[in-house]
């Protein structure tokens, strides 16, 4: 077993070092999906314990011999962040276990946050709200000036508080993958932006404020965000529909669906081959597809 412990937290060893043992047992569970989050008193001290989920036999020995671990990446990139001087969930420890030389779990440990994420902030509207938008276009300045580029940078990932001035502060989480890049530039920023609102007028407004601060065209700044965020979200519903959706055959119905809009594309000039083309798009949107189309980005085609 591989344990890295912070050092303000040193003398905790021993018990992060049973933490793998009783995880199982101990706690209360925050989030149990892909990968299982507990929050843990640990002698007094109030942690969230990541179990990362047990990697593939390729990513096994990726992860043991040519890369580091979730779980390390995790514990290295908070650490930098803070040395940054931005917020995460104080970073604790992170442990690796191994089987037959080869890791089989791993563990990221973390002081607990109680922020909110801006998932209700970036799903719902800019009136009412600027004051928080202004401020968190203002912490993604200061966070992309510093280098920092937190490549899943989605509302989950972000927590917000607010100060007993009434200030607004951000955190991140999950941040085992990120970057620490010497400079980065506009397309790369609305690149990075485009999971991050449903709301097209919330990412309108967060990249207006984030332009400004920049001096950058705000309109193209504004235009180019939109682009990417809606070509994520398009994606995104043929994604979820063919992970979450139960029907046997929900793959190939997503083929065919991008299928004919493409042939439809190249026909428009043709209405039978054209009209038959929309209605079939249309019966597999509103069966399969429409539930999952967030942003309504398909939706202006498929109106009954």
């Amino acid at each position: 077993m591989r344990v890295i412990v912070n050092p303000k937290y040193e003398n905790l060893r021993k018990e992060i070092e049973c933490i793998p043992d009783s995880f199982g047992d101990k706690g209360d569970i925050v989030y149990n999906d892909r990968n299982v989050l507990k929050r843990i008193d640990l002698h007094g001290v109030d942690i969230v314990v990541k179990s990362f989920k047990k990697p593939h036999i390729i990513n096994r020995i990726v992860y043991s011999f040519f890369r580091r671990s979730k779980a390390e990446r995790s514990f290295i990139y908070s650490m930098a962040v803070q040395e940054h001087g931005f917020d995460v969930p104080e970073p604790i420890a992170m442990i690796e276990k191994f089987h037959r030389g080869l890791l089989s779990e791993s563990y990221y440990i973390c002081g607990y946050d109680a922020g909110k994420t801006v998932r209700d902030l970036m799903d719902g509207e800019v009136k009412g709200n600027e004051d928080k938008l202004s401020a968190f276009a203002h912490y993604t300045v200061l966070l992309h000036q510093a280098g920092i580029l937190h490549l899943d940078y989605s509302p989950g990932n972000i927590l917000i508080h607010q100060g007993s001035n009434g200030e607004y502060t951000f955190s991140l989480v999950d941040v085992n993958r990120m970057q620490l890049l010497p400079e980065i530039d506009c397309d790369t920023v609305c690149r990075n932006m485009c999971r991050l609102c449903i709301s097209r007028e919330v990412l309108s407004y967060i990249m207006r404020e984030y332009a400004a601060l920049r001096e950058w065209n705000r309109e193209e700044t504004v235009k180019l965000a939109l682009h990417y965020s809606d070509q994520f979200f398009t994606n995104y519903i043929y994604r979820r529909a063919a992970k979450r959706d139960e029907s046997k055959r929900i793959v190939s119905h997503v083929v065919l669906f991008r299928l004919y809009r493409a042939i439809r594309r190249l026909f428009y000039w043709e209405r039978h081959i054209s009209s038959l083309l929309l209605k079939e798009e249309s019966r597999i949107y509103h069966k399969y597809l429409y539930k999952y189309d967030y942003c309504n980005l398909l939706a202006p085609d498929y109106q009954l």
